[in-house]
């Protein structure tokens, strides 16, 4: 009997003690917080102060960039070799080395050989003793497998102005079943009439139905200014197309000069 009147003596002094909590609490929550006067006293804060920290902090955290020079050597670089993976990664880390940046280029993957064409810039500091020959046997000592490395000295595309200027560009292309000799004879009519080669990319593959090839042609084509007096884009066109049925191909010539 005592042990039972003693915990529930206890259980009843502990729920006063908590009920007595809970009152004091809510009654602190009622009453209003007055400022004292350490918490109302003025902050004095120089605005040279700040104007000295953003400073401090735009600094810190900006980043140089450098614009390019205009002493940078101009080269391009040609390279020819057995396909395999890193070849372009090897290129440009040379290239990299020297201080030198990718501008243009160009690659083809052409029976199991890879050839890369493009044009970097170097600094021609006086402490860069970097040579079109040394480059070279550089790239050839360098990157493996490499059976043809050429570099050659180039002018800048943004400092100079092309010339002669293009008087008319045309767009050819041609397909059919595959001949021998087509691709020179579709570029002989062109050379006649003063048209040179931009760029063009030939292809072959099987026909659909039969045992046949098919063969396809297609680039773009300029002449310079000053165009000749008898220059005729529409003859030129009739004459390629001429050939073409000659050899059972379908070709087609576009004027692209204002495109």
């Amino acid at each position: 009997a005592r042990s039972i009147e003693g915990i529930t003596r206890d259980h009843y002094t502990y729920a006063s003690f908590i009920t007595k909590m809970m009152m004091m609490i809510r009654s602190s929550s009622r009453r209003a917080i007055v400022p004292t006067s350490r918490l109302m006293t003025p902050i004095h804060i120089k605005l040279s102060d700040i104007a000295s920290a953003t400073t401090l902090t735009t600094s810190t955290a900006s980043r140089q960039f450098t614009t390019p020079s205009s002493d940078n050597k101009c080269i391009v670089i040609h390279t020819i070799g057995k396909d395999r993976p890193g070849i372009v990664a090897d290129v440009t880390r040379i290239v990299t080395a020297k201080g030198g940046n990718v501008g243009e280029s160009h690659s083809q993957l052409l029976g199991g050989h890879f050839s890369l064409m493009m044009l970097v810039e170097i600094p021609s500091a006086e402490n860069n003793n970097t040579t079109l020959e040394g480059l070279q046997d550089q790239l050839r000592k360098e990157v493996k497998g490499m059976s043809s490395a050429e570099c050659l000295e180039a002018v800048d595309p943004r400092k100079v102005e092309v010339c002669p200027k293009i008087g008319f560009a045309g767009h050819f292309k041609l397909s059919g079943a595959d001949n021998p000799g087509i691709v020179h004879k579709l570029t002989s009519v062109l050379a006649v009439n003063s048209l040179t080669i931009g760029n063009m990319k030939t292809s072959r593959e099987e026909a659909p139905f039969g045992g046949t090839e098919l063969f396809t042609m297609e680039g773009k084509s300029v002449a310079y200014e000053p165009l000749t007096s008898n220059f005729d884009w529409l003859k030129i066109k009739e004459e390629l197309q001429e050939m073409g049925e000659s050899m059972n191909c379908d070709v087609e010539f576009d004027d692209i000069t204002k495109s």
